[in-house]
């Protein structure tokens, strides 16, 4: 049992390399956690190229296993709910140091925006102080008179009944990739997950690139669980991949630039009406 660590840079082969180890224990159950529905859909194709026939196993996204975990009662609730609960909560509160913000139009949404992003690094009640502590426990009450639970208290629950209950996971493996970054609940179920099950986490990443920098503090956090159990993917050279395109990649971002070998026709710059731009 443990987290293992799987980092390199773009097309190296991470994410083969975590479905050959899926393939390989489909015996014992896995769970392969990757970042929306059209992932889930292209990963369960090209499982199928690999394995035929897969009669056991998971691919799904976080909140496919949060909420396996927390089961489904009670029902999660939609915006327009958390959002009646959150102005019910205002009402029925009074307020102090907030008070002049409360008569503004967009207090309530404002409120359960950063209900949200207390929930989602879980942080609990007893830690706030004042009038937010009163409007997350005014929420909550009025979700739960409601025989509701919102998206985050989902999260929360899952996390407290893994790290409570022995019974809460059957030890099945667990991978996940595409995740540059993971929020305080996704965080704690990973470790939490690691201390009864083999975990192995992949994430786009090359020691001493600027365009990866934004990234040291997740890998290094994940470092540190991993114990040393790092694996780290070489670059593949590509002979048939442009010069420029090579040296493009490697430049990215970076504050020191070196000269660069011609274009040749290896990039194209498009124009547009809208804000994006399109580079080939």
């Amino acid at each position: 049992m443990g987290l293992s660590l799987v980092v390199g840079p773009a097309h190296v082969g991470k994410v083969a390399l975590l479905l050959e180890r899926y393939v390989d224990v489909l015996d014992r159950d896995p769970w392969l956690v990757v970042p929306n529905r059209v992932d889930v859909d292209r990963v369960e194709r090209d499982l199928v190229r690999r394995r035929p026939a897969l009669l056991a196993g998971t691919v799904g996204t976080f909140d496919d296993l949060f909420r396996q975990l927390a089961g489904e009662e009670p029902p999660t609730a939609s915006e327009a709910q958390r959002a009646l609960a959150i102005r019910r909560a205002v009402e029925r509160v009074e307020l102090s140091d907030l008070r002049s913000s409360s008569e503004t139009a967009g207090f309530p949404d404002t409120v359960l925006q950063t209900i949200g992003e207390l929930e989602s690094g879980l942080v609990a009640a007893d830690r706030l102080e004042g009038d937010i502590r009163q409007l997350v426990v005014a929420y909550r009450d009025e979700l739960a008179a409601m025989g509701l639970r919102d998206r985050d208290g989902l999260r929360r629950h899952a996390v407290e009944l893994l790290r409570s209950d022995l019974a809460a996971w059957s030890g099945a493996p667990v991978f996940a990739y595409g995740f540059e970054d993971l929020t305080g609940a996704e965080w704690a179920l990973l470790e939490a997950l690691s201390a009864r099950a083999e975990v192995t986490v992949s994430i786009p990443y090359e020691p001493g690139r600027a365009v990866f920098e934004a990234l040291e503090g997740t890998v290094e956090d994940l470092a540190a669980l991993a114990n040393g159990r790092i694996e780290e993917l070489p670059r593949v050279m590509s002979a048939t991949r442009p010069a420029a395109l090579t040296h493009l990649e490697r430049e990215l971002f970076a504050d020191d630039l070196s000269p660069g070998p011609p274009l040749d026709g290896a990039i194209r710059f498009l124009e547009g009406a809208g804000t994006r731009g399109t580079v080939e």
